[in-house]
């Protein structure tokens, strides 16, 4: 069923939280010295995106490239890049080589933009990730003689969330708790043993499931609402049901809902069970309403869900903060995943140098004149 089909990507984007990145997705960001940069995204592409003519604009997993996004392709493993698209020649070809209908999971595509300006940039991310994501950046070069520092900031955040998740989270977890569950940090497992680690973690998962549920929940009282001129003979007054709304989602039958299975019989019965009225039910069962609305959540969770890309960055000159990045071959790398957006926005902050040379010379010829001033005035004073 369609609606169940939802649900599952909608209880995955906040519950299956042990998916990792599959090591070849990533988004690359160079910084230069001018200010200009480009970013780089590696994906995974379906044949369609790896055929479709340069003019055509593309989805992949919910990212859109227009087409002045630069596109290749290249086979994992190989160094060596192709341009798009790619012709049926070259698909046969390689068809041959792996022998299975999904070849698309051997090849990665590139999608490349060179900006003038970080602005730029990060407008562009914006449309990218069809402004499901916010996204603010900065660079700020600080001039000390002998080198510049460039600092560089960068702050991800998740621009739908009050359309997606109706309930705040707040209600069900602390800060900290949902900060750990979907991020990791502050670490509350430090010092427990294996066991009440489990224990602990079935309970953040029990509240963070009690949520979703809620939340689904407040999305049908919202539906309901919104169509409450169709309900005929209704149990209480259209202001009445939004005044009960709080009461709805919080009762213990919506904390034990399954959102995979049978999901619009179990909202309608727990209606029927609440205002002793099948009404409502209708509603539920009319496909355009309910799933209309889920659909539209989808398109900004499928988003969430599936950005799980490997953040680096190339800085002018050499890397001397890293944040809580990590610094391999002077390229910073920051372990990102849409749901880590979920607690708080996600922040990347950079600091490299880049040494003056002019400074060092400059500095060296003031010396040296210096130094031959004082010979100079001695060597006077003694033939004098």
């Amino acid at each position: 069923m369609k609606t169940n089909r939802i649900l599952i990507i909608v209880a995955a984007a906040v519950l299956l939280l042990t998916s990792c990145n599959n090591g070849h997705e990533r988004m690359l960001t160079i910084i230069n010295e001018d200010g200009s940069c480009s970013r780089e995204m590696t994906i995974n592409p379906d044949s369609f995106n790896l055929t479709a003519p340069l003019d055509t604009t593309i989805n992949v997993e919910g990212m859109i490239f227009h087409p002045d996004w630069k596109r290749t392709w290249s086979v994992k493993g190989d160094s060596v890049r192709h341009a798009c698209p790619m012709t049926q020649q070259q698909w046969d070809s390689l068809q041959n080589v792996f022998h299975d209908d999904y070849l698309y999971q051997h090849i990665l595509m590139y999608t490349k933009q060179e900006y003038q300006s970080i602005n730029d940039m990060c407008e562009s991310f914006s449309r990218v990730c069809q402004d499901v994501f916010k996204d603010t950046m900065s660079l700020e070069k600080q001039f000390k003689w002998f080198y510049t520092d460039y600092v560089y900031k960068e702050t991800i955040s998740l621009a739908v969330f009050d359309q997606v998740f109706l309930i705040p989270l707040d209600r069900f977890v602390s800060a900290d708790t949902a900060s750990y569950w979907f991020t990791g940090e502050p670490n509350l497992a430090e010092g427990l043993t294996g066991a009440e680690q489990k224990e602990m973690l079935d309970n953040i998962e029990s509240k963070i499931s009690h949520w979703i549920s809620a939340c689904t929940m407040a999305n049908a009282c919202q539906i309901v609402n919104e169509q409450y001129d169709d309900v005929k003979n209704p149990p209480v007054s259209k202001e009445q049901f939004e005044a009960l709304r709080d009461s709805i989602t919080m009762l213990p039958a919506v904390a034990n809902m399954d959102l995979v299975f049978s999901t619009n019989e179990q909202i309608s019965n727990i209606f029927e069970d609440f205002f002793h009225s099948d009404a409502y039910t209708p509603l539920f069962k009319a496909e355009d309403g309910w799933n209309s609305r889920l659909d539209a959540n989808n398109k900004y969770i499928s988003v969430l869900l599936m950005m799980k890309p490997m953040l680096d960055y190339v800085m002018p000159g050499k890397v001397i903060d890293a944040g809580n990045g990590v610094v391999k071959d002077n390229v910073v790398q920051y372990k990102f995943s849409g749901e880590r957006l979920i607690p708080h926005p996600y922040h990347v902050t950079i600091t490299s140098r880049v040494p003056n040379v002019w400074a060092f010379v400059v500095t060296a010829l003031v010396i040296l004149l210096a130094i031959g001033c004082l010979f100079y005035r001695r060597i006077k004073k003694m033939i004098s």
